[in-house]
């Protein structure tokens, strides 16, 4: 047993990028061996909901416990203020910071010792608003499972941060190349992550509809599923993103948009060797596991400081 732990707050089961890269800190903390659980918050707690040692209820948090809390959470700041513990804050979306704060001026008053960010982006536009905290880069990783297969000529996408704007190039498309109209469009919606690793595995395209993003994993997943990626940066992707690892759009520019989902499909079926694919899956390889394990070593040792042993299992 360890003397102390690290708790990670869920206040739903894991659904998001967002909750699955804090379920991959979890998991590879425990791997490394460290003490860290999610803690549920929620109402209805399934255990078998969560991929990694998890707790519910109400129950103590000791002087020396690490609370990693999600940056949009400002009622759960509220709570752990006057709370003896060690305060954390995964901020894995820059835009998403005054969600749970009202001003960097409180963000840096709060009793946080360190703050964890997915790319060196999102540390740049903390560092740039003015956040005082230490800041710590730990990337994400992405999954073996998404890998190629047989390929057929479907667009995979999803909508989840641009309403009805998916919509609208999907029907512009097929407006400006009525020839491609029969082509399948399959929106990644409301399913478990490995079912939508199998959906951008046969798909030859993947339409990226980012808004806002500190990252935007799902282009990186699509990317080592070995789709053609076509479609916006979304703000983190600029960390990976580059005129040789797919066909990225400025912002608003729909006509650009369908010409290179156009230029995409020609690609595919003329079977010739897509050299946008061969750079994106290299990209891709560079979000390892191996990679994540060693920021994880580096970052979580930072914040445990001399006081490591206190969390090991």
């Amino acid at each position: 047993m360890s003397e102390n732990s690290l708790y990670f707050p869920f206040f739903v089961p894991p659904v998001t990028g967002g909750d699955f890269i804090a379920i991959d800190h979890i998991a590879t903390l425990n791997c490394v061996g460290f003490a860290a659980k999610a803690l549920y918050l929620g109402n209805d707690f399934v255990p078998q909901q969560f991929p990694v040692p998890a707790v519910s209820g109400n129950f103590r948090l000791y002087e020396r416990d690490i609370v990693v809390i999600g940056e949009v959470h400002r009622q759960l700041f509220e709570r752990l203020r006057s709370v003896s513990c060690l305060k954390v804050v995964h901020n894995q979306n820059p835009f998403y910071t005054f969600m749970g704060f009202d001003s960097v001026q409180q963000l840096n008053e709060y009793p946080l010792t360190h703050i964890l960010t997915t790319t060196a982006y999102t540390k740049k536009c903390l560092q740039g608003m003015g956040v005082a905290k230490p800041i710590l880069v730990v990337r994400p990783f992405v999954p073996s499972y998404f890998a190629p297969s047989e390929k057929l000529l479907q667009i995979a996408y999803t909508t989840y941060k641009r309403g009805f704007e998916p919509g609208f190039v999907m029907g512009l498309f097929k407006s400006r190349y009525p020839e491609l109209a029969h082509v399948h469009w399959v929106e990644l919606r409301n399913m478990p992550r490995p079912a939508c690793a199998g959906i951008m595995a046969q798909s030859a395209i993947y339409a990226a509809f980012p808004y806002l993003e500190g990252l935007g994993l799902m282009s990186l997943e699509a990317m080592a599923s070995g789709c053609q990626v076509v479609g916006y940066i979304g703000g983190g992707g600029i960390e990976y993103a580059t005129d040789h690892n797919g066909i990225w759009i400025e912002e608003g520019d729909h006509e650009g948009f369908v010409s290179g989902i156009k230029h995409a499909c020609d690609l595919f079926l003329c079977k010739d060797r897509n050299q946008y694919v061969e750079n994106a899956m290299a990209t891709a390889r560079r979000y390892s596991q191996e990679q994540f394990e060693q920021e994880i070593r580096e970052a979580y040792g930072q914040i445990m400081g001399g006081m490591a042993d206190r969390y090991r299992i």
